[in-house]
């Protein structure tokens, strides 16, 4: 049974004004991105942390709060907080993380997990998970209802959504990128004005508890930026553990993480995916991320010297032009994430929209779709000569 609240107005602590400037930092990536975990720092503001075991305490100053900040109210206002701050970040991390947690594949994407959605003998409630999940409404719908302390979500669903946005031991922190600043970023990566590539429809900066450390190393060395491209249900593993070369599938010029110099090869390896339905995006994402990479000996890229362009014993032989194999997990880093959504639907309009999971698993999908006509109208042509002899007969 789960406990829901319903609260009147004096119930609620008051809600402080924090700074809209938070620090942030970077990651990156091609077929898949190490990613930063941002540290949510703004001041005169109070910072969230979870608990190993999921119950969610607050600091200010360095103080720890007495744990009933663990009430309700306590949540609401840590929830609000996060809205306040970015409500579209808030909206992109709920859905990745509702990406992972409704792939097939969730075992292993899905990566941290909610400590309060696992048993203590280790047990998993996926099913549970995805419950809670699907009785979220749209951000600014919830905003409103929690504001005006009328929301029927219950605590614990307050505190799954406070979980995703604290950003868990990484700090995973996002930033909305303004749209007249994209183009200057795309830039830094090689994409110029004239480029006919479709562009993201959202951009944001990520940041971590590792980013104050990448940013200083990168000050005495030479730096270059790369595109990492992932299927969608891959990003909140990434996000939260940075793009790790042995999780990489493709090995044909060697292991390691690829990444591209050409924003359209990434686009290749990001494929959409099924999101969150009352997503401000859209019901369906992709999503590829802008690494910084450091510009060491052992990244392999397309070069004549055979030390540079060639990891030996590779299957492929030398690197091919475009592609960057990056074999040394702590030599490239998240910056930015590029998003592919829907910016003709609000969030309001999706919610009142009734889900068609079969035209939103064809768009994810097209690929398997056209394989799957050709393969029909290959068995038609093959019936019709058939048919064509038996009648000749």
């Amino acid at each position: 049974t789960t406990e829901i609240y319903t609260l009147s107005l004096h119930d609620a602590l008051p809600i402080s004004k924090m700074s809209d400037s938070p620090h942030h930092d970077e990651t990156g990536g091609v077929g898949e991105l190490s990613s930063p975990e941002v540290v949510l720092r703004s001041r005169g503001r109070a910072d969230l942390q979870t608990s190993g075991s999921g119950v969610i305490s607050r600091t200010v100053a360095g103080q720890r709060d007495s744990p009933a900040s663990n009430s309700l109210s306590s949540v609401i206002e840590s929830v609000l907080a996060h809205f306040s701050r970015d409500l579209l970040a808030c909206d992109v991390q709920i859905s990745l993380f509702l990406g992972s947690a409704s792939s097939y594949r969730h075992d292993s994407c899905l990566s941290p997990f909610p400590p309060s959605f696992t048993s203590p003998a280790g047990v998993k409630d996926i099913q549970g998970l995805r419950d809670d999940l699907a009785a979220i409404p749209p951000l600014s719908i919830l905003k409103r209802q929690l504001e005006q302390r009328n929301c029927q979500l219950s605590l614990k669903q307050l505190q799954l959504l406070l979980w995703v946005f604290s950003g868990g031991q990484s700090q995973l922190s996002l930033r909305t990128v303004p749209r007249s600043e994209r183009m200057e970023i795309l830039g830094k990566a090689g994409v110029k004005k004239t480029t006919t590539l479709s562009l993201p429809t959202h951009m944001l900066q990520l940041s971590n508890n590792n980013t104050d450390r990448w940013m200083e190393r990168c000050e005495t060395e030479t730096t270059f930026y790369a595109f990492h491209g992932s299927r969608l249900d891959n990003w909140f593993s990434i996000l939260n553990h940075g793009l790790q070369q042995h999780r990489s599938k493709t090995t044909l010029f060697g292991s390691g993480t690829y990444l591209s110099h050409e924003l359209g090869m990434s686009l290749l390896y990001s494929t959409r995916g099924v999101a969150w339905e009352h997503s401000a995006l859209g019901p369906s994402l992709s999503c590829i991320a802008i690494a910084q990479v450091i510009n060491h000996p052992s990244v392999k890229i397309h070069s004549e010297c055979p030390t540079r362009g060639r990891v030996e014993g590779s299957e492929g032989g030398s690197i091919p032009q475009s592609y960057i194999l990056v074999r040394d997990n702590q030599l490239l880093n998240i910056r930015y994430i590029l998003l592919y959504g829907s910016e003709t639907t609000s969030p309001t309009v999706h919610a009142s929209m009734p889900r068609n999971r079969f035209t939103t698993w064809v768009c994810s999908n097209k690929m398997a779709v056209l394989l799957l006509s050709y393969g029909l109208l290959l068995l038609r042509s093959e019936e019709r000569r058939v048919g064509k002899e038996c009648r000749s007969r």
